[in-house]
């Protein structure tokens, strides 16, 4: 996505009077107007179970809808951008475009250790018990630091350019061609071609076990995830896909699929912010599964009286 926001840092910014320009910012302010409340009160949620003594994984779902808060509330200055110049200077185009891909990591980790961690705690419960409390802060805390390191890069390449609108555009530059593969490749990996065969292989092991638990929240809880995961990838691989397009365009010298690609980015741009707002109403449906514990018990594995 290059209209501005920076998750897809190869694809040239379409003329702001553009009618796919007026769409895209559309789109935006639609995902601004849901998602920000949304993942509010979702957060308001979390942070109530947490209070009570919630497992593990609501945490990992908090930071999730943290990070797509992060991203939510940047919106209306990429809007802006979108259907006027960059008005906002050198540095807040480096440090917001930084947060973004600050979020972007940070997501993508958070749903992949929600996989794993999930498949641990269900199906190995005295492993993932002998971490406690300080290995699940370390976790948390690993996250943020980790998708923080991976998101530098993006301080290195951003720039505040003249395009050929006669506009300023928040947008990556590159030295080269392979400065721009590398960049794609690399993102690509880390994205995607790395986490999701761990994705796929702790969600197969995950589905096979845990009908075989006798607790019905278990299955309640197991299910938010997995439509977590889902939901995530569903906005998220077409994306993948166009950058896995754009790479070969570049290598092969290929014009006509250059321009398609970088056409596609935008849409497939916009999926991604579409995954931030969608992720409160994920939660909403399987509310259930959030319901505060009673006191006294295990919010995992004791209260079987209702949900789904």
């Amino acid at each position: 996505m290059q209209y501005g926001v920076g998750r897809n840092i190869s694809s040239n910014i379409s003329l702001p009077s553009s009618p796919e320009t007026l769409a895209t910012s559309s789109v935006l302010g639609l995902c601004f107007a849901l998602g920000v409340p949304g993942n509010i009160l979702v957060l308001v949620l979390l942070s109530r179970w947490l209070k009570t003594g919630g497992s593990f994984t609501p945490r990992l779902m908090m930071s999730l809808g943290v990070s797509d808060l992060m991203t939510l509330l940047l919106l209306p200055v990429w809007i802006y951008s979108l259907l006027h110049d960059w008005v906002f200077g050198l540095a807040l185009c480096k440090i917001l475009s930084y947060v973004v891909y600050w979020s972007l990591y940070s997501s993508m980790l958070c749903v992949t250790i929600l996989s794993v961690q999930r498949y641990v705690q269900v199906l190995h419960p005295q492993k993932w018990a002998n971490l406690r409390a300080r290995g699940h802060n370390g976790i948390v805390g690993g996250i943020w630091i980790l998708s923080g390191l991976l998101s530098c890069y993006s301080l290195v390449q951003r720039r505040v350019t003249t395009g050929k609108d006669g506009r300023l555009h928040c947008r990556a530059y590159f030295q080269n061609y392979s400065e721009r593969v590398t960049t794609l490749v690399w993102e690509t990996s880390v994205l995607f071609a790395l986490p999701f065969p761990v994705l796929v292989y702790f969600y197969v092991r995950l589905h096979r076990g845990v009908s075989q638990s006798a607790f019905i929240t278990t299955h309640r809880m197991t299910r938010l995830v997995i439509r977590i995961v889902l939901t995530f990838f569903f906005f998220w691989v077409p994306h993948h896909i166009n950058n896995i397009t754009l790479i070969v365009a570049v290598l092969i010298g290929h014009e006509q699929l250059l321009k398609f690609a970088e056409a596609g980015s935008n849409v497939t741009g916009a999926l991604t912010f579409i995954n931030s707002c969608v992720n409160p109403f994920v939660y909403a449906f399987s509310a259930r599964a959030l319901r505060q514990p009673r006191p006294g018990t295990d919010s995992l594995q004791t209260d079987q009286s209702s949900f789904f």
